[in-house]
């Protein structure tokens, strides 16, 4: 008799407690659900309004966009000549208008490193908008200008990059490149908007993304940041990476 009800005990014992990592599988799952979704309305916004679909194939080398190309403003003044640019400001100018207008994404690309340097914010804003029209093409030089001390050319910046991070639509390559951004970069509103990358994607790859870049040896702001986008995507607040690796193994078992 005794060893019946210790037997009925034990089975008891054990149903409770499958019962309850069901429910805590359940109950984190749905945390993580929350998290996301106060992540996508904080971060997706600002996404939805920058990306914008475009369909490129490639011709001859070039690589005609379905978007219309800019109209690059050099800042010469109402008068509409170049008397407002020096020498050396007029060469650069008329490169990056010719790259663009040749569709050639190398020599835009060429023209990237002197616009930087270059003291009139119309130039460096031009240099942008030609750069992002390539889209991902053209990325690695876009960055930079991400840190421009121009705010305009700052968020016309931030804008080019979400359109070119679109362009790209293998999750895996799109979230690589994040990574890599995220790594260099200390400006909260960019971070935020790459944040948002992580929201929408296998949940694997985004954690061992953020285990990265968490780990590496990236910027402050970007370790917070991706500590931040870490709890939103898995419902719990950084503890290690060791715990972050059991959280995969679990989920993914």
């Amino acid at each position: 008799m005794k060893i019946r009800i210790f037997a009925i005990c034990v089975l008891c014992a054990v149903v409770a407690l499958v019962g309850l990592t069901s429910w805590f599988k359940t109950d984190n799952r749905s945390r993580r659900e929350d998290a996301a979704e106060r992540s996508a309305s904080k971060s997706n916004a600002r996404i939805a309004e920058a990306k914008v679909t475009r369909h490129t194939t490639t011709t001859h080398g070039k690589t005609p966009h379905s978007k219309t190309k800019p109209i690059l403003d050099f800042g010469v003044g109402d008068n509409e000549t170049d008397d407002d640019l020096t020498p050396d400001e007029k060469l650069l100018a008329e490169c990056i208008e010719k790259a663009l207008d040749d569709e050639n994404v190398d020599e835009t690309i060429a023209c990237a490193g002197a616009a930087l340097k270059c003291e009139k914010a119309e130039i460096r804003d031009s240099m942008v908008d030609a750069l992002g029209w390539f889209g991902g093409k053209a990325l690695p030089e876009l960055v930079p200008f991400l840190a421009d001390s121009n705010e305009d050319v700052r968020d016309n910046a931030r804008k080019q990059l979400l359109m070119a991070l679109s362009d790209i639509e293998n999750d895996v390559e799109r979230i690589g490149v994040v990574e890599s951004i995220v790594n260099v970069i200390n400006d909260e509103d960019v971070l935020e908007d790459l944040a948002g990358e992580y929201i929408g994607v296998d949940e694997k790859l985004a954690v061992e993304s953020l285990i990265r870049i968490i780990t590496g040896e990236g910027s402050a702001a970007g370790v917070a940041k991706a500590k931040e986008t870490y709890e939103f995507v898995t419902g719990d607040e950084w503890s290690g990476e060791k715990e972050a690796l059991r959280w995969i193994a679990e989920e993914y078992e």
